[in-house]
Protein backbone atom coordinates (compact mmCIF):
# COMPACT_ATOMS: atom_id res chain seq x y z
CA UNK A 1 0.00 0.00 0.00
CA UNK A 2 1.74 2.94 -1.03
CA UNK A 3 1.81 5.69 1.93
CA UNK A 4 -0.87 8.64 1.38
CA UNK A 5 -3.25 6.47 -0.69
CA UNK A 6 -6.97 7.19 -0.23
CA UNK A 7 -7.76 3.40 0.90
CA UNK A 8 -4.48 2.96 2.34
CA UNK A 9 -5.74 3.33 5.97
CA UNK A 10 -8.83 1.31 5.35
CA UNK A 11 -6.95 -1.53 3.86
CA UNK A 12 -4.49 -1.01 6.67
CA UNK A 13 -6.97 -1.76 9.10
CA UNK A 14 -8.83 -4.45 7.93
CA UNK A 15 -5.24 -6.21 7.49
CA UNK A 16 -4.24 -5.95 11.15
CA UNK A 17 -7.71 -6.46 12.65
CA UNK A 18 -6.43 -9.66 14.59
CA UNK A 19 -4.07 -7.81 16.80
CA UNK A 20 -7.66 -6.67 18.92
CA UNK A 21 -8.62 -10.03 19.00
CA UNK A 22 -5.21 -10.69 20.76
CA UNK A 23 -5.24 -8.03 23.07
CA UNK A 24 -8.82 -9.73 24.05
CA UNK A 25 -7.48 -12.60 24.79
CA UNK A 26 -5.17 -11.06 27.37
CA UNK A 27 -8.35 -9.42 28.62
CA UNK A 28 -6.82 -6.06 28.14
CA UNK A 29 -8.70 -2.77 26.87
CA UNK A 30 -7.13 -1.33 23.92
CA UNK A 31 -7.42 1.52 21.35
CA UNK A 32 -6.35 1.83 17.86
CA UNK A 33 -6.17 4.71 15.38
CA UNK A 34 -4.58 3.57 11.95
CA UNK A 35 -1.28 2.13 12.79
CA UNK A 36 -1.31 3.38 16.54
CA UNK A 37 -2.31 0.59 19.07
CA UNK A 38 -2.89 1.95 22.74
CA UNK A 39 -3.16 -0.74 25.67
CA UNK A 40 -4.47 0.18 28.94
CA UNK A 41 -4.06 -1.78 32.40
CA UNK A 42 -5.48 -0.94 36.15
CA UNK A 43 -2.50 -1.82 37.62
CA UNK A 44 -3.17 -1.98 41.96
CA UNK A 45 -0.23 -2.26 44.60
CA UNK A 46 -1.34 -6.17 44.98
CA UNK A 47 -1.23 -7.08 41.55
CA UNK A 48 1.19 -4.87 40.33
CA UNK A 49 4.00 -7.39 39.34
CA UNK A 50 1.34 -10.14 37.89
CA UNK A 51 -0.43 -7.09 35.59
CA UNK A 52 2.74 -6.13 34.12
CA UNK A 53 3.89 -9.61 32.94
CA UNK A 54 0.77 -9.69 31.38
CA UNK A 55 0.74 -6.28 29.77
CA UNK A 56 4.88 -7.63 28.77
CA UNK A 57 2.96 -10.88 27.53
CA UNK A 58 0.30 -9.43 25.58
CA UNK A 59 3.02 -7.13 23.63
CA UNK A 60 5.16 -10.56 23.03
CA UNK A 61 2.13 -12.33 21.57
CA UNK A 62 1.31 -8.67 19.04
CA UNK A 63 4.81 -8.82 18.17
CA UNK A 64 4.96 -12.77 17.03
CA UNK A 65 1.39 -11.78 15.28
CA UNK A 66 3.54 -8.81 13.48
CA UNK A 67 6.66 -10.51 12.49
CA UNK A 68 4.30 -13.58 10.84
CA UNK A 69 2.52 -11.34 8.54
CA UNK A 70 5.09 -9.26 7.63
CA UNK A 71 4.88 -5.97 9.79
CA UNK A 72 7.20 -4.91 12.22
CA UNK A 73 7.24 -2.93 15.61
CA UNK A 74 10.03 -0.59 16.75
CA UNK A 75 10.35 -1.97 20.11
CA UNK A 76 12.34 1.51 21.63
CA UNK A 77 9.93 3.49 20.09
CA UNK A 78 7.06 2.41 22.62
CA UNK A 79 5.73 4.44 25.35
CA UNK A 80 4.56 3.93 28.71
CA UNK A 81 2.77 6.36 30.77
CA UNK A 82 1.96 5.71 34.12
CA UNK A 83 -1.22 7.83 35.21
CA UNK A 84 -1.52 8.28 39.27
CA UNK A 85 -2.59 10.51 41.39
CA UNK A 86 -0.76 13.80 42.77
CA UNK A 87 -2.55 13.45 46.18
CA UNK A 88 -1.79 9.42 46.47
CA UNK A 89 -0.29 8.39 49.11
CA UNK A 90 1.18 5.47 48.85
CA UNK A 91 2.49 5.42 44.90
CA UNK A 92 4.77 3.06 43.56
CA UNK A 93 7.76 3.70 42.46
CA UNK A 94 8.46 4.65 38.27
CA UNK A 95 7.30 1.33 36.46
CA UNK A 96 8.80 -0.36 33.58
CA UNK A 97 8.52 -2.78 31.19
CA UNK A 98 10.37 -5.26 28.59
CA UNK A 99 9.84 -4.96 25.05
CA UNK A 100 12.13 -6.90 22.83
CA UNK A 101 15.86 -6.23 23.81
CA UNK A 102 14.39 -2.77 25.05
CA UNK A 103 13.58 -2.09 28.48
CA UNK A 104 10.77 0.88 28.47
CA UNK A 105 10.65 3.36 31.61
CA UNK A 106 7.33 5.10 32.51
CA UNK A 107 7.71 8.62 30.91
CA UNK A 108 6.54 11.83 32.72
CA UNK A 109 4.59 12.52 29.61
CA UNK A 110 3.29 11.22 26.50
CA UNK A 111 1.72 12.61 23.00
CA UNK A 112 -1.12 11.00 21.49
CA UNK A 113 -2.50 12.24 18.55
CA UNK A 114 -1.12 15.88 19.18
CA UNK A 115 -2.30 15.71 22.84
CA UNK A 116 0.65 15.60 25.74
CA UNK A 117 -0.46 13.79 28.56
CA UNK A 118 1.60 13.96 32.06
CA UNK A 119 1.37 11.48 34.22
CA UNK A 120 -1.02 13.24 36.79
CA UNK A 121 -3.26 14.56 34.12
CA UNK A 122 -2.58 18.22 34.33
CA UNK A 123 -2.20 18.92 31.21
CA UNK A 124 -0.28 21.65 32.14
CA UNK A 125 2.26 20.54 29.28
CA UNK A 126 -0.54 20.49 26.78
CA UNK A 127 -1.60 23.84 27.62
CA UNK A 128 1.76 25.44 27.50
CA UNK A 129 2.76 24.12 23.93
CA UNK A 130 -0.64 25.01 22.36
CA UNK A 131 0.18 28.22 23.55
CA UNK A 132 3.28 28.15 21.83
CA UNK A 133 2.26 26.80 18.78
CA UNK A 134 -0.71 29.07 18.21
CA UNK A 135 1.12 32.34 19.40
CA UNK A 136 4.06 31.51 16.68
CA UNK A 137 1.44 31.16 14.28
CA UNK A 138 0.01 34.51 15.25
CA UNK A 139 3.59 36.42 14.71
CA UNK A 140 3.61 34.90 11.29
CA UNK A 141 0.04 36.61 10.72
CA UNK A 142 1.17 39.76 12.27
CA UNK A 143 3.70 39.88 9.35
CA UNK A 144 1.28 39.85 7.00
CA UNK A 145 -1.31 41.55 8.39
CA UNK A 146 -0.82 44.84 6.62
CA UNK A 147 -1.18 42.60 3.20
CA UNK A 148 -4.97 41.54 4.03
CA UNK A 149 -8.47 42.64 4.52
CA UNK A 150 -9.68 41.29 7.91
CA UNK A 151 -11.90 39.00 6.81
CA UNK A 152 -8.61 36.90 5.05
CA UNK A 153 -7.32 37.48 8.41
CA UNK A 154 -9.75 35.60 10.32
CA UNK A 155 -9.77 32.90 8.28
CA UNK A 156 -5.91 32.33 8.65
CA UNK A 157 -6.09 33.06 12.40
CA UNK A 158 -9.11 29.85 12.18
CA UNK A 159 -7.31 27.79 10.16
CA UNK A 160 -4.09 28.24 12.62
CA UNK A 161 -5.26 29.21 15.64
CA UNK A 162 -8.63 28.74 16.51
CA UNK A 163 -8.12 25.28 15.25
CA UNK A 164 -5.40 24.45 17.44
CA UNK A 165 -7.52 25.88 20.51
CA UNK A 166 -10.44 23.58 19.20
CA UNK A 167 -8.54 20.60 18.74
CA UNK A 168 -9.38 18.02 21.96
CA UNK A 169 -10.60 20.93 23.77
CA UNK A 170 -12.95 18.62 25.84
CA UNK A 171 -10.21 17.08 28.19
CA UNK A 172 -9.66 20.88 29.03
CA UNK A 173 -12.23 21.06 31.14
CA UNK A 174 -12.40 22.01 34.79
CA UNK A 175 -8.62 22.90 34.36
CA UNK A 176 -7.94 25.91 37.00
CA UNK A 177 -8.56 29.28 35.72
CA UNK A 178 -4.70 29.98 35.47
CA UNK A 179 -4.58 27.60 32.75
CA UNK A 180 -7.14 28.65 30.78
CA UNK A 181 -5.98 32.04 31.46
CA UNK A 182 -3.18 31.10 29.11
CA UNK A 183 -5.28 29.84 25.85
CA UNK A 184 -7.92 32.99 26.38
CA UNK A 185 -4.68 35.31 26.27
CA UNK A 186 -4.21 33.94 23.02
CA UNK A 187 -7.43 34.18 21.81
CA UNK A 188 -6.99 37.82 22.74
CA UNK A 189 -4.22 37.98 20.79
CA UNK A 190 -5.72 36.63 18.02
CA UNK A 191 -8.92 38.78 18.37
CA UNK A 192 -6.07 41.81 18.23
CA UNK A 193 -4.46 41.20 15.02
CA UNK A 194 -7.95 40.77 13.23
CA UNK A 195 -9.36 43.72 14.15
CA UNK A 196 -6.06 45.78 14.74
CA UNK A 197 -6.90 46.71 17.75
CA UNK A 198 -4.31 48.23 20.72
CA UNK A 199 -3.17 46.42 23.70
CA UNK A 200 -4.73 48.72 25.46
CA UNK A 201 -8.82 48.38 24.69
CA UNK A 202 -10.78 46.20 26.68
CA UNK A 203 -11.14 43.47 24.85
CA UNK A 204 -14.85 41.88 25.45
CA UNK A 205 -16.12 44.06 22.96
CA UNK A 206 -13.67 42.64 20.09
CA UNK A 207 -14.97 39.36 21.07
CA UNK A 208 -18.77 40.15 20.98
CA UNK A 209 -18.25 41.80 18.08
CA UNK A 210 -16.61 39.11 15.93
CA UNK A 211 -19.30 36.37 17.58
CA UNK A 212 -16.45 34.73 19.01
CA UNK A 213 -16.92 32.49 22.03
CA UNK A 214 -14.11 32.38 24.72
CA UNK A 215 -12.74 29.02 25.40
CA UNK A 216 -14.24 28.56 28.44
CA UNK A 217 -17.03 28.03 26.61
CA UNK A 218 -15.67 26.86 23.41
CA UNK A 219 -15.09 24.01 25.53
CA UNK A 220 -18.65 23.41 27.17
CA UNK A 221 -19.62 23.78 23.47
CA UNK A 222 -17.57 20.88 22.31
CA UNK A 223 -19.07 18.83 25.38
CA UNK A 224 -22.65 19.32 24.26
CA UNK A 225 -21.80 18.43 20.74
CA UNK A 226 -20.60 14.95 21.93
CA UNK A 227 -23.23 14.72 24.12
CA UNK A 228 -25.84 15.42 21.51
CA UNK A 229 -24.30 13.03 18.85
CA UNK A 230 -24.01 10.08 21.62
CA UNK A 231 -27.73 10.70 22.38
CA UNK A 232 -28.54 10.20 18.59
CA UNK A 233 -26.22 7.56 17.47
CA UNK A 234 -23.29 9.07 15.91
CA UNK A 235 -20.92 9.00 18.48
CA UNK A 236 -18.44 5.83 19.14
CA UNK A 237 -19.13 2.91 22.11
CA UNK A 238 -16.81 4.32 23.97
CA UNK A 239 -18.69 7.16 24.61
CA UNK A 240 -22.07 5.90 24.72
CA UNK A 241 -20.94 3.97 27.65
CA UNK A 242 -20.09 7.00 29.42
CA UNK A 243 -23.42 8.29 29.80
CA UNK A 244 -27.11 7.38 30.30
CA UNK A 245 -30.67 8.89 30.51
CA UNK A 246 -32.61 9.23 33.30
CA UNK A 247 -34.90 7.44 34.03
CA UNK A 248 -36.91 8.33 37.67
CA UNK A 249 -38.37 5.57 39.40
CA UNK A 250 -42.21 6.97 39.20
CA UNK A 251 -44.21 8.49 36.20
CA UNK A 252 -42.73 12.39 36.43
CA UNK A 253 -42.77 14.88 34.04
CA UNK A 254 -39.10 14.78 33.91
CA UNK A 255 -39.19 12.20 32.09
CA UNK A 256 -39.83 13.81 29.20
CA UNK A 257 -37.05 16.03 29.28
CA UNK A 258 -34.56 14.21 27.64
CA UNK A 259 -32.21 14.79 30.57
CA UNK A 260 -28.98 12.60 31.54
CA UNK A 261 -27.87 10.99 35.08
CA UNK A 262 -25.73 12.91 36.87
CA UNK A 263 -22.83 11.33 38.89
CA UNK A 264 -21.37 12.71 41.97
CA UNK A 265 -17.45 13.37 41.94
CA UNK A 266 -16.14 13.43 45.00
CA UNK A 267 -12.49 14.80 43.70
CA UNK A 268 -11.35 17.15 41.91
CA UNK A 269 -9.48 15.11 38.72
CA UNK A 270 -13.23 12.88 38.59
CA UNK A 271 -15.15 15.61 38.43
CA UNK A 272 -13.38 16.16 35.05
CA UNK A 273 -14.42 13.06 33.86
CA UNK A 274 -16.83 13.55 30.71
CA UNK A 275 -19.04 10.63 32.39
CA UNK A 276 -19.38 13.72 35.17
CA UNK A 277 -19.34 16.84 32.87
CA UNK A 278 -21.45 15.83 30.04
CA UNK A 279 -24.67 15.34 31.84
CA UNK A 280 -24.22 18.17 34.00
CA UNK A 281 -23.83 20.41 31.44
CA UNK A 282 -26.85 18.92 29.21
CA UNK A 283 -29.09 18.98 31.99
CA UNK A 284 -28.76 22.86 32.79
CA UNK A 285 -29.50 23.18 28.97
CA UNK A 286 -33.09 24.94 28.50
CA UNK A 287 -35.42 22.34 27.24
CA UNK A 288 -35.71 24.41 23.86
CA UNK A 289 -31.94 23.13 22.90
CA UNK A 290 -31.97 19.73 24.12
CA UNK A 291 -35.16 18.93 21.79
CA UNK A 292 -33.35 19.96 18.80
CA UNK A 293 -33.88 17.60 16.33
CA UNK A 294 -30.59 18.19 13.67
CA UNK A 295 -27.12 18.70 14.83
CA UNK A 296 -27.32 21.98 12.79
CA UNK A 297 -30.02 22.96 14.40
CA UNK A 298 -28.67 22.30 18.12
CA UNK A 299 -25.32 24.19 16.99
CA UNK A 300 -27.24 27.42 16.13
CA UNK A 301 -29.36 27.05 19.07
CA UNK A 302 -26.23 26.21 21.73
CA UNK A 303 -24.45 29.19 20.46
CA UNK A 304 -26.37 31.04 20.91
CA UNK A 305 -27.42 30.51 24.28
CA UNK A 306 -23.86 30.37 25.48
CA UNK A 307 -23.38 33.34 23.68
CA UNK A 308 -26.20 35.54 25.73
CA UNK A 309 -24.96 33.45 28.91
CA UNK A 310 -21.54 35.39 28.46
CA UNK A 311 -21.71 38.86 26.75
CA UNK A 312 -25.28 39.81 28.39
CA UNK A 313 -24.40 39.87 31.73
CA UNK A 314 -20.71 41.87 30.66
Amino acid sequence: MPQGSVVGPEMFIAYSAPIEDIINGHNLCSMSYADDTQLYVLIKPSDRTSMLSKLEDCIRDIHSWLTENKLMMNDSKTELLHVKSRYARSVPEDISITIGNATIASSPEVRDLGVLFDENLKMVSHVNDICRRASYAIHRIGKLRRYLDSDNTEKLVHAFVTSRLDNCNSILVGLPDKDISKLQRVQNMAARVVTLTRKSDHITPVLYKLHWLPVRERIVYKILLLTFKILNGEAPAYLSNLVSRYIPSRTLRSASRNLLSEIPSKTVTYGRCFSVVAPKFWNSLPDSIRNSATTAQLKSRMKTHLFKSVYDTK
